[in-house]
């Protein structure tokens, strides 16, 4: 009785609000509220073979597959929740997302008999600066849903590449195209294992990841990432 006086009260003077429109959370909602929830653009990819991740990678990754739980698009919901992920500390959100991730990827880790998580590395001066990476908390949140575990020290980003903003694709593959090493091969070695990322634009850095693995014996790599650039 008291912990629930005591809730209420805290819910008065500090309301939990969400983060997709920041207008204050009815009861029963976390994090997103329903309205914010309904236009965060879900894909379907995770049941849609040749969609338009896979695609996106054509002739450039031997995948099994690939694929985004949102679309990520402008001035929407998902955007404000991304940016609270990635530049506002807020570790339980990205946690969060990724439980949502594994909720809809859950067949299809299944499906290819997924070993491992590896999350997108940060290069380690910007990880320092920011305290986390925030592919490696949609990992955490992959493996509360899910059990597959995750490992965000096997790959490594080994050099800080340039903006990619306004480069183009060739030019963004060139930038990002060596920067990936492995710290132990037998981590992955033989594995079936799940690149994860918060967005996927070009996939130029997505793909390096992905030859690098292959490259030191992963068995199989796929790609999933919380959204999908239109």
């Amino acid at each position: 009785m008291v912990k629930a006086w005591c809730d209420a009260l805290l819910h008065v003077f500090y309301p939990s609000l969400c983060y997709g429109c920041n207008n204050e959370l009815i009861q029963g909602d976390q994090f997103v509220c329903l309205q914010c929830q309904t236009e965060m653009g879900r894909t379907q990819f995770e049941s849609i073979r040749n969609n338009p991740v896979e695609k996106l990678f054509w002739g450039r990754a031997d995948i099994p597959f690939a694929a985004s739980t949102f679309y990520y698009i402008d001035n929407t919901p998902l955007q404000q929740i991304i940016h609270h992920i990635k530049y506002r500390q807020e570790k339980e959100l990205g946690i969060h997302m990724g439980e949502i991730m594994g909720v809809h990827g859950s067949g299809l880790f299944t499906s290819f008999e997924t070993d491992l998580c590896i999350p997108m590395p940060l290069h380690p001066k910007k990880e320092y600066k920011r305290g986390y990476n925030q592919a490696s908390l949609l990992c955490e949140g992959i493996f509360k849903q899910t059990g597959i575990s995750y490992n965000e020290k096997a790959l490594v980003r080994n050099e800080n590449t340039r903006t990619q903003t306004k480069k183009s694709r060739i030019e963004r593959w060139e930038n990002v195209a060596t920067v990936f090493d492995i710290t132990e091969p037998s981590i992955i070695k033989d594995k079936h294992l799940i690149v994860v990322d918060d967005v996927i634009t070009t996939g130029a850095s997505t793909e390096a990841c992905v030859n690098t693995l292959m490259q030191h014996g992963a068995k199989t790599v796929g790609i999933y990432s919380l959204a999908f650039t239109l």
